[in-house]
């Protein structure tokens, strides 16, 4: 009843990733973590985080890899694709795949990061099965200039009314990571985040980012409402990370350790 994340992310040799997200959906209050790796990956998430379930995939994803991967997707509150996933085929038929069963399954809301926004800006066709759906992008301005092919610099000069055009084109909530983030949703509505600090800029941070988000989605948060809390939160757990820690010693992991003392943070408030 505490809801079900699956995490659909890590190719060969890029376990971090996978553990980072799925671990931050842990600490969010997640009940179980299904996480859905390179078949490399999979001794490695088992010893870091035993707590989860994982299941690997090889390179072109067999046949009976799809069914179990497809049934775990049905069993899911949530599901995150993308951090660390790579863009070789088979990861391409996992990004296929979601968008496939979330079409089956309007109910269940998605968050596409890291290299599941990079396989989608290479074939724009995919982002036309978006509309109506559950969805949440979470693109830095690297990868939110391939989404659009506006270049970074013309980004920064209009991001706000570029965010808005690009949600509400595509009918998705879109979180645009940068020193001061900004969400947009579907409705037009933006909003600028004031948590968060110059010591997250490190490798890892945005898969946190998106297991935080998952755990909110879980909680029957709406994708505007699991956004914004998200995004506070694991811009929260980074401030009080440099408190303890500075500004230079932060990485990621850190970001994890410090979600339970930003939640218990708000509670006091």
């Amino acid at each position: 009843s505490y809801g079900r994340v699956v995490v659909i992310a890590g190719s060969k040799d890029m376990s971090g990733a996978c553990y980072l997200s799925g671990e931050a959906a842990y600490r969010m209050g997640c009940g179980l973590v299904h996480i859905v790796t390179a078949q490399k990956n999979a001794e490695v998430i088992r010893i870091k985080l035993p707590e989860a379930i994982v299941t690997g995939w090889s390179e072109n994803v067999t046949a009976e890899q799809e069914t179990d991967i497809t049934a775990a997707i049905h069993k899911a509150a949530a599901v995150v694709i993308g951090p660390g996933l790579g863009q070789e085929a088979g990861a391409e038929r996992l990004l296929d795949l979601v968008l496939q069963e979330a079409k089956k399954l309007p109910e269940l809301p998605v968050v596409i990061d890291a290299d599941g926004l990079n396989l989608l800006s290479d074939n724009k066709d995919l982002l036309d099965r978006l509309a109506d759906r559950k969805f949440i992008f979470t693109p830095h301005m690297k990868e939110m200039s391939r989404l659009t092919g506006i270049p970074v610099e013309d980004l920064r000069e209009d991001r706000i009314q570029i965010l808005k055009k690009f949600a509400d084109g595509y009918q998705v909530t879109c979180v645009l990571k940068d020193s001061r983030t900004l969400i947009a949703d579907k409705a037009n509505e933006i909003c600028l985040n004031l948590t968060g600090n110059s010591a997250m800029a490190k490798a890892g941070s945005g898969d946190v980012l998106a297991g935080v988000i998952a755990g909110f989605m879980v909680q029957e948060k709406d994708t505007k409402k699991a956004a914004r809390l998200g995004t506070y939160v694991h811009g929260l757990a980074g401030d009080l990370a440099k408190f303890e820690k500075g500004v230079y010693s932060v990485m990621a992991r850190d970001l994890i350790e410090y979600i339970s003392k930003a939640l218990m943070k708000l509670e006091d408030e």
